[in-house]
C-alpha cells in the first residue's frame, strides 16, 4: 500500500512539473477568436497564476471589507478597510507598516474615520483619503497627520441645497493637485476640485441609456414626452485610476456600451479600441446560451499602457493591450485562492496584479507565468519599435498558443512595415486581421494592395515589350502585305 501512495506522490508531482502552475490555478485562461466569422471563446496557456494573498497571516491583523488599494512611488501599499474604519500601510515587503483609525490634527485634535472607501498618494507623498460616510475627504502628511480637509463641496448649481450630500468614494489627484473625484449618487460624471476645494466642473458625464422598448417609443414620443424622459439618469462611474501619462480610466458597471474608458483632462473619451472584439469584458459567443455581462468594478493600467479590468459579475480579470486587443482573460467566483467573491479594487504595480475582495476579506496578489512573460515582452518591443527581436518572441508564443490571433496579426504588421507582403498576407490571414477600424493602413488588405501593385509592376515592363514587338511585327506585316499588293497589280 505505501508503495502505490508513493508512486501517486510521484506521478502527482511530475505532472505539476510537467504541466506548470496551471495545475494549481482555480481557473481557465482564455481569449476570443473571431476567426469562424462569429466570436468564440478559445482556451489558452494560463497567463496569471495567484502567488499569494494578503491577509491576517501576513499582516498580523484580519482584513474585514477591503476596498481600495493604491501605491506610493516608494512600493508602499495602501488599503481601505471599509467595515473597519481604518486605513492600513504595508511596507513594500508587504509588512505590516501602519494600521491607522484615528488622525491627529494641526491642533492636537483626534479624528476618526467612517467608512473610508478611495485612498491615492502622489509624488509628494501627501495621502488623500476619502472618509465617505464622514462626508469629506480628508489629505495627510507623511507621519499620518491631518494637514488638510475638504468637506461640503457642492457644484454649481445646488450652492444651497442642504440635501445634497458629499459622499466621496474614489479619488486621483493631477499635477496642480487638482482633485478628480467620483461622488456617491452623483450622476453628472467626475466632479474636479481644486487644491482649495472649490467646485470647478464635471468630468466625462456617462450618457443617458434606455432600455430597447423606451428607444422606439422615443422616436414615436411628442417634445413634452421626451421632456419626461429627463428622469432617466446616465450610469454612474464605480472606480477611477490615473495613468503616468496623467490619463483618468474609469468603470462603470451598467455602460454595456463602453464600461471601460481613458478621458483625457476635457473628458474626451481618448481609449483605442481596434481589438477583435469589444473592451468590455466578457462577450457572448456562438455557444452562450445564456445572458453575458460584466460587472467592470476596477480598472487599472501599466507602464507598457496595458489595461486590466476587474469583472465583479464573473470574478474574472481582463488584460488589453494599448490598442484595446485582449491578451488573456482568466478568474472565477469562489473561495479558493485566485478566485473572489466580490471583488472591488485592481491595481498592477511591479508586474504584479493585485485584487482587493471584500467577500474573502483579503488580497489576492497574482504573478505572471512565462507565456504571459512572453506576451508582455513581444508586446512592449513591438510599441517600442524594436520590430525583428518582437517577431522573434511573438513566434515563441505561437509555439505555445497556435490559437493566440494577435501573435500572428503583430507578425504581420512587422513584416508589413518590411514590404514583405506576400508573407505579411500569410500572416494577417492566420491572424484574422483584415485591418485597423480607423486608419486602414495595416491589416491584410493593405498587404494585398501592395502586394498586388508589385506584381503589377513586374508584369508591366514585359508586358509593354509584348505589346511593342507585336505592334512592330504588325507593322512590318502590314506593310510588306502592301508592298506585295503593289507589286501584283504593277504586274497586270
Amino acid at each position: 500500500m505505501k508503495k502505490i501512495l508513493a508512486s501517486a506522490v510521484l506521478c502527482l508531482l511530475f505532472c505539476s512539473w510537467a504541466f506548470g502552475v496551471s495545475a494549481f490555478v482555480p481557473y481557465d485562461t482564455y481569449t476570443y477568436s473571431t476567426r469562424t466569422g462569429s466570436v468564440e471563446a478559445l482556451y489558452s496557456p494560463t497567463a496569471y497564476y495567484p502567488d499569494f494573498v494578503i491577509d491576517k497571516s501576513l499582516i498580523g491583523i484580519p482584513l474585514v471589507t477591503p476596498t481600495c488599494i493604491c501605491f506610493d512611488k516608494e512600493g508602499n501599499m495602501y488599503i481601505t478597510d471599509n467595515s473597519a474604519n481604518r486605513l492600513i500601510v504595508l511596507n513594500p515587503d508587504f509588512s505590516l507598516k501602519a494600521n491607522l483609525d484615528t488622525f491627529e490634527t494641526e491642533d492636537g485634535m483626534f479624528e476618526f474615520l467612517g467608512g473610508p472607501e478611495g485612498v491615492f498618494v502622489t509624488d509628494d507623498m501627501e495621502i488623500y483619503l476619502c472618509d465617505t460616510k464622514q462626508k469629506r475627504i480628508l489629505v495627510l502628511d507623511q507621519k499620518y497627520n491631518i494637514i488638510r480637509k475638504y468637506e461640503n463641496i457642492k457644484p454649481v448649481g445646488v450652492e444651497n441645497d442642504e440635501d445634497y450630500s458629499f459622499m466621496p468614494t474614489r479619488i486621483v489627484v493631477d499635477s496642480s493637485k487638482n482633485m478628480y473625484v467620483l461622488v456617491q449618487n452623483e450622476y453628472q460624471g467626475i466632479m474636479q476640485i481644486d487644491q482649495n476645494g472649490k467646485f470647478i466642473s464635471f468630468l466625462g458625464s456617462n450618457k443617458v441609456t434606455y432600455d430597447p422598448i423606451t428607444k422606439l417609443w422615443k422616436k414615436i414620443m411628442t417634445k413634452e414626452q421626451k421632456k419626461q424622459l429627463i428622469q432617466f439618469l446616465p450610469v454612474e462611474y464605480t472606480n477611477l485610476t490615473m495613468d503616468h501619462e496623467g490619463f483618468i480610466y474609469t468603470a462603470s458597471k451598467a455602460d454595456n456600451s463602453s464600461p471601460i474608458k481613458r478621458l483625457n483632462l476635457a473628458g474626451k473619451d481618448v481609449l483605442i479600441r481596434n481589438g477583435y472584439v469589444d473592451m468590455v469584458g466578457d462577450v457572448k459567443t456562438s455557444k452562450t446560451t445564456e445572458k453575458v455581462e460584466s460587472l467592470i468594478a476596477g480598472v487599472d493600467s501599466d507602464e507598457n499602457g496595458q489595461v486590466y479590468a476587474l469583472d465583479s459579475n464573473g470574478g474574472r480579470i481582463f488584460v488589453y493591450n494599448s490598442e484595446g486587443f485582449l491578451l488573456y482573460a482568466f478568474g472565477s467566483i469562489g473561495n479558493q485562492i485566485g478566485s473572489f467573491i466580490t471583488p472591488s479594487d485592481i491595481k498592477v504595480n511591479n508586474g504584479l496584479i493585485f485584487v482587493a475582495d471584500q467577500g474573502t476579506a483579503r488580497i489576492t496578489v497574482f504573478r505572471r507565468t512565462e507565456y504571459a512573460d512572453l506576451v508582455t515582452k513581444a508586446n512592449d518591443l513591438y510599441y517600442k519599435g524594436q520590430y525583428e527581436e518582437s517577431v522573434n518572441l511573438w513566434k515563441q508564443v505561437i509555439e505555445r498558443n497556435a490559437n493566440f490571433e494577435l501573435a500572428y496579426a503583430q507578425i504581420g504588421k512587422v513584416y508589413l512595415r518590411e514590404n514583405r507582403y506576400k508573407e505579411a498576407m500569410e500572416y494577417f490571414k492566420l491572424g484574422n486581421f483584415r485591418g485597423d477600424k480607423i486608419t486602414n493602413t495595416t491589416g491584410y488588405n493593405k498587404a494585398f494592395i501592395e502586394y498586388r501593385r508589385i506584381q503589377a509592376s513586374k508584369l508591366l515592363g514585359p508586358f509593354v515589350i509584348v505589346i511593342v514587338v507585336l505592334y512592330i511585327g504588325y507593322s512590318f506585316y502590314k506593310s510588306r502585305r502592301k508592298r506585295t499588293g503593289k507589286a501584283a497589280n504593277l504586274q497586270r
